[in-house]
């Protein structure tokens, strides 16, 4: 008596060739359709792990993957005419993009290091400028905010509040040539009132004034100067509404 026996179940070529160039594990090399290259760890199909990535273009990333992106730290760097490779950028990456903690060299000489978000400086860094200037303290998307210290290439340097990127709110401005302490308020990048004092190394400056400053007697003035600044931004507001109050109007 014949016994039956149930065909056998084929899976379709296609789909056995897909799943057998799914890539996991290491692979020395793996070359993209506009021929960048990508040498090390893959995960499904996705780079996962420790990896380098070659573009046709010149740039260069060596560092950990997660997902197909950039993810945890790594360094990214340029090809130069001359074959050598120029650092860009060295620190911590969040889904492709800078973030966490980092240091940034760019073309034109400037160097960045500190804190970083979605791509831009955010949090605690610092500055160097290739102009000589130099600016420590807080960011907010690329642009200083919050508490921060910046140097000229003269020395002088001016330590305080920032807001939008320029000086704003209450600040001191260290004039280091001529002797002078000049603490007061700023307004988007301008000194609206303040107060200027000797500092204890005046005669020792480049350039010292030849007569010192009459000591203060203005009782409180820091409590002045803090209810200005309290003033100054009521009236800012103010203004701030007539205008847009105009502009309704119109």
């Amino acid at each position: 008596m014949p016994f039956y026996h149930k065909p056998k179940t084929f899976k379709p070529l296609l789909l056995a060739a897909e799943k057998k160039s799914i890539k996991n594990g290491i692979h020395h090399a793996i070359f993209t359709s506009r021929f960048d290259k990508y040498v090390g760890d893959w995960k499904d199909d996705l780079k996962e792990g420790k990896g380098l990535f070659l573009t046709i273009t010149g740039k260069l990333y060596e560092g950990d993957w997660h997902e197909g992106f950039r993810h945890g730290f790594g360094v990214l760097s340029h090809r130069l005419q001359n074959g050598t490779f120029y650092l860009e950028y060295r620190g911590e990456w969040v889904s492709g993009k800078p973030e966490g903690v980092g240091w940034r060299y760019y073309e034109n000489n400037d160097v960045y290091f500190g804190f970083w978000k979605r791509g831009q400086w955010h949090g605690y860094g610092k500055m160097w400028y290739k102009n000589g200037t130099y600016y420590v303290g807080y960011w907010n998307m690329s642009k200083r905010e919050g508490l921060g210290m910046f140097v000229q290439e003269n020395g002088n340097r001016y330590e305080g509040h920032w807001e939008n990127d320029v000086k704003n709110g209450l600040g001191r401005f260290y004039h280091l040539h001529t002797g002078q302490l000049q603490e007061g308020i700023w307004d988007r990048g301008i000194c609206v009132k303040s107060k200027v004092s000797d500092i204890v190394t005046r005669q020792f400056c480049d350039f010292p004034t030849e007569c010192a400053i009459p000591p203060e007697t203005l009782l409180n003035s820091r409590n002045i100067l803090e209810r200005s600044e309290r003033w100054l931004k009521q009236k800012i507001g103010e203004v701030d509404k007539h205008v847009k109050h105009c502009i309704d109007q119109m």
